[in-house]
């Protein structure tokens, strides 16, 4: 009885590896016949990519899913279209690893939360708008989530319900054009996995240290074409792993010493170009310790106005 009772674990192992193989082995690789998938476009290469254009109701793209089963996408764009949603049914028969959208409109992104996408690696999302906004309680099922790109559209806050429904395994999260005002305190709390943030020609008028998780070995932080005019004392603070700093054209006058206290070993890219820098005794730490890629000018005093930071002598301050 012992025996059997130890071959059991054993036995499990060995039933999930069988309905793995038997799971990959019935799909085929390629694209489905060309007549199979129109109006869309299959191309198979390194990926096999399906691009749809102009679709304009939910039953086209059921049509091209039903006739592609026994497949699988590496991608899926869709482009130039208008319809009510991604009918969550059509991923339940055939397997989707990067979904794109662009230039798009529904009314939603999916009609129910989606539960057989928790393979999907990456959603991009450029000019497309949805009617009822982004409801991220969809997001749930997306459990391997690791890219999220929004570009081009209207999310005004980050929050709560970002929090709650989007995949911790994210590592990349970009927002471009999104008309962003702020981010919420902890709303990335939790997110210890991402290594790329990025909210490019939002509305941002304030960070604070607390919307990251902390420490959080994020590598590149991009908060370019804001509304930014101060800098916390320990918005960058342990993350150790911090490489590039984006944030360029704001309005920040001051970078405090303590921006970046524990994190400033591996920076090599510190963009400041666009914004008012004052180059006086504030600065000093940066001149004395410059990246190897520092970009940005002085605005005052006089006697510094327009030279490069980089070029900044750190004899002449006398602090």
């Amino acid at each position: 009885m012992r025996n059997i009772n130890l071959m059991k674990p054993v036995l499990c192992l060995l039933m999930l590896m069988v309905t793995a193989i038997a799971t990959d082995l019935s799909l085929k690789e390629g694209c489905p016949k060309s007549s199979d998938v129109q109006p869309c476009k299959c191309e198979s290469g390194q990926y096999t990519v399906l691009q749809c254009n102009h679709i304009e109701n939910t039953d086209t793209l059921w049509n091209v899913f039903r006739k592609s089963t026994k497949y699988a996408f590496q991608e899926v764009h869709i482009q130039f279209s208008a319809f009510l949603y991604l009918p969550r049914d059509i991923f339940e028969i055939v397997p989707v690893k990067s979904l794109y959208l662009k230039n798009t409109t529904l009314s939603t992104l999916f009609d129910q939360p989606p539960q057989s996408l928790d393979a999907l690696d990456t959603l991009h999302l450029e000019n497309a708008l949805f009617m009822r906004g982004i409801i991220w309680s969809l997001f749930e099922p997306l459990t391997h989530l690791r890219i999220v790109n929004i570009y081009h559209n209207s999310i005004k806050t980050l929050g709560q319900d970002f929090s709650k429904y989007v995949s911790k395994e994210l590592e990349q999260l970009t927002f471009y054009a999104t008309g962003t005002k702020s981010i919420k305190p902890g709303t990335l709390v939790d997110f210890v996995k991402l290594r790329k943030v990025a909210f490019e020609n939002c509305r941002l008028a304030s960070l604070t240290r607390d919307i990251f998780p902390n420490p959080f070995d994020v590598r590149v932080l991009h908060f370019n074409n804001n509304k930014l005019t101060t800098i916390p004392e320990d918005l960058f603070s342990n993350m150790p792993e911090l490489q590039t700093v984006g944030l360029r054209f704001n309005q920040i006058t001051v970078i405090p010493a303590t921006t970046f206290q524990g994190s400033f070993s591996k920076i090599e890219w510190l963009m400041l170009d666009g914004n008012p820098i004052i180059c006086d005794c504030r600065l000093w730490w940066l001149i004395r310790n410059k990246p190897s890629a520092l970009s940005g000018k002085c605005a005052s005093p006089t006697m510094l106005q327009g030279k490069d930071i980089k070029n900044v002598d750190e004899d002449y301050f006398k602090c």
